[in-house]
């Protein structure tokens, strides 16, 4: 009887080892033969699967993205105050910081070697998914909910830069209460405007 693959799950072993080989050695300096090689599959079960290096960068971060925003949104209830809604965001991004930091790096390197526009192309529709999350996680208007993105994503880069010199829990402790407080103070002063 022929083995029965689940090509679905398999494409995304296959991403997850991409993402963690580029996030090391870097987008530009493996090959399609290499990561084959690596991933321990034949260089045309790989380009089955992903036609180019370009489509499994693009692949990977459509993976991440939805597989991050379902695991923040599954541990939000309707009820749940924007104090504890934003926790879980901190909280998530916390407890993935490496993996958050080699998506900075995977960005950068794809950035500095590809065509401007279809870095663009790539990353817009991954930073699109990521703000639909915390539009929905937060429950407030976009503008507000790309402060908190905003605030995240920088403090990550932070840390990646001065690991030593940024404490994550105290940073985003002060950014929670003055973003809460001020939220809080805009809704209840009837202004929603960015």
């Amino acid at each position: 009887m022929p083995k029965i693959i689940d090509h679905d799950e398999y494409r995304k072993h296959l991403l997850q080892k991409y993402f963690e080989l580029f996030s090391h050695k870097g987008y530009l300096d493996v090959t399609m033969r290499q990561l084959a090689a690596e991933l321990g599959v034949s260089t045309g079960t790989l380009y089955h699967y992903f036609p180019s290096k370009k489509d499994l960068l693009e692949q990977m971060f459509h993976m991440a993205s939805r597989r991050d925003s379902s695991a923040v949104l599954d541990q939000i209830q309707d009820d749940d105050s924007l104090a504890h809604r934003l926790q879980v965001f901190v909280d998530y991004v916390r407890d993935n910081e490496k993996y958050f930091q080699d998506i900075v790096l995977l960005s950068i390197d794809f950035y500095r070697f590809s065509d401007s526009q279809e870095f663009f192309t790539v990353m817009t529709e991954a930073d699109r998914y990521y703000g639909n999350t915390f539009v929905e996680g937060l429950q407030l208007e976009p503008e507000l909910a790309l402060v908190a993105n905003i605030f995240l994503n920088g403090l990550v880069y932070h840390r990646l830069v001065f690991p030593e010199t940024v404490p994550f829990d105290e940073l985003a402790h002060h950014f929670q209460e003055m973003f809460v407080s001020y939220v809080k103070a805009r809704h209840e002063g009837g202004d929603n405007s960015p």
